[in-house]
């Protein structure tokens, strides 16, 4: 049973989050730690207040399959999306949430699921994509991100939390999936060509880890045992890697036991 989680203090979450519970038949429960909580068939939702990058506590509240979080996007070029990502910080920094160098449990096949479902649900100019893992918070329970934003336009509008709602929605209605699952490594924060190969190949991306992290490789058996399920391979932008880099992440991935492939 999956929980989806919203936040009543960020407006573009709150928009996402009361959209999915008004367009389903969600009836409200008895409140979890004083949060609202809703049910619908095999679905769950859960309306917190304060960051959603904080709410590491969850863990302790609620025992669920995973958790999709919906939220609003921010990006420091203004460009309006559709994102959906991992969480975790891959260095010693830990600006927005989490720990360093820890990453929570990915979620890869809802991930791609909703993925999917925000392509054809997408009826607007706005990109669907993949982002490199990156926040908090940090959680044992797999989980992911799901966001709309990079403009205000994007962020105050109603039909594009409507989109997130609906794809979020149908992709916890379909019938389960098996793709194959991968660990991205290398490109830049946007994962364009991961996001291309997912939707070409229909592989279910975990942990993303950008090309200006690649000095973590002592970070790639984490990543690998940090998501349910493992990643069977790991895709490598391969001309995004200089060769002395590369060399020493194929070294690791055989000694975790990881295959990979060029793309």
């Amino acid at each position: 049973m999956p929980f989806i989680v919203y936040s009543d203090d960020n407006a573009t979450s709150r928009n996402i989050g009361r959209a999915i519970v008004a367009s389903s038949d969600f009836e409200e429960l008895d409140a979890v730690s004083g949060y609202r909580h809703f049910r619908s068939g095999r679905v769950d939702a859960l309306e917190i207040r304060g960051s959603i990058l904080d709410c590491s506590f969850l863990d302790r509240i609620i025992s669920t399959d995973f958790i999709v979080f919906v939220c609003s996007h921010s990006s420091s070029g203004g460009i309006a999306s559709f994102t959906t990502h991992h969480e975790g910080n891959w260095s010693v920094e830990a600006k927005l949430g989490g720990r360093p160098k820890e990453l929570s449990v990915a979620a890869p096949i809802a991930a791609l699921a909703v993925m999917e479902g925000l392509k054809k649900n997408n009826d607007s100019a706005l990109q669907v994509i993949y982002e490199a893992t990156h926040h908090g918070p940090l959680l044992k329970t797999p989980s992911f991100f799901v966001e709309v934003g990079g403009t205000n336009e994007a962020l105050e509008s109603k039909k594009y939390s409507g989109i997130v709602a609906r794809s979020v929605m149908d992709a916890l209605s379909e019938n389960e999936t098996s793709p194959d699952c991968v660990l991205g490594l290398g490109g830049m924060h946007y994962a364009e060509k991961f996001t291309r190969v997912a939707f070409g190949k229909g592989c279910a991306f975990s942990h993303i880890m950008p090309k200006y992290h690649i000095a973590e490789i002592d970070m790639l058996q984490q990543a690998v045992e940090r998501s349910s399920p493992r990643p069977e391979k790991a895709m490598i932008e391969w001309k995004s890697i200089k060769a002395s880099d590369r060399e020493k992440i194929i070294a690791e991935l055989n000694r975790i036991g990881i295959d990979y492939e060029r793309v």
